[in-house]
């Protein structure tokens, strides 16, 4: 077999070992060698360039393994970020006791309505930039009116679910039921559903509704196994 030969066979064997989705056998170039020379020279030839490609095997195995480590690392934050988060005065999201809402605290929130533009992607911003500040009165009335402004928005579910939020940070759990069984009725689909599902089981348990917050958890996990919140509905339900 000619040198050519050897080495149009190589790279197919080459392209065969690359990971899945870098290169198929087709997309490798095939090396000619113009035939002559010796013996000897042919096969060292011959060897070297294997040498070569397996040397770029493993190159190229080795930045799969990085990227794969890299991936399981975020995602291991994710989680820990996720689990101290949730750690937070019995699973709220926020550090701050429930209270009642002064008559103070009440009229500012309405105002926290004015600064709602009418512009869907300011308004949602606004509102949750009271989210991020803790100012939980607020967030409530921006993200109702915001409900109100735009019901047909793509991030009602969104609203919805920080509404779910804010009530139980405050105490106010039928309320905060209310508005994860909304999600889940009007939003089966959206990305906020286990969470939302996690939540309702930490309301459920606050009220002493044990069973419900088991079977929430339960469904939870059946539903969504991959889901950071499956492993914190895996916790509760130790």
């Amino acid at each position: 077999m000619s040198i050519s030969k050897y080495l149009s066979v190589g790279a197919i064997l080459f392209a065969a070992s690359l990971p899945s989705g870098i290169a198929s056998a087709n997309e490798i170039e095939i090396i000619s060698v113009t035939e002559g020379g010796s013996s000897a020279t042919q096969n060292y030839d011959l060897v070297l360039i294997v040498q070569q490609l397996q040397s770029e095997v493993r190159s190229l195995r080795g930045k799969v393994e990085s990227q794969q480590y890299e991936l399981d690392s975020l995602k291991a934050q994710q989680k820990e970020m996720y689990a101290d988060l949730d750690g937070r005065l019995g699973g709220s999201s926020f550090n701050v006791p429930p209270k009642s809402v002064s008559t103070s605290e009440k009229a500012s929130a309405v105002n926290a309505t004015a600064i709602l533009s009418g512009d869907e992607q300011q308004d949602y911003s606004a509102a949750f930039s009271y989210i991020k500040s803790q100012e939980l009165a607020k967030a409530e009335a921006a993200f109702s009116e915001y409900m109100k402004r735009h019901p047909k928005a793509k991030r009602v579910s969104n609203a919805l679910y920080w509404l779910g939020e804010v009530n139980l940070a405050q105490g106010k759990l039928a309320q905060a039921s209310g508005y994860f069984e909304q999600l889940k009725a009007d939003f089966p689909k959206s990305a906020k559903i286990p969470d939302a599902m996690y939540k309702l089981g930490r309301v459920y348990q606050r009220m002493g509704k044990a069973s419900e917050a088991v079977n929430t958890w339960q469904n939870l996990v059946d539903a969504y196994p991959n889901a950071a919140a499956a492993s914190l509905a895996k916790n509760a339900l130790k």
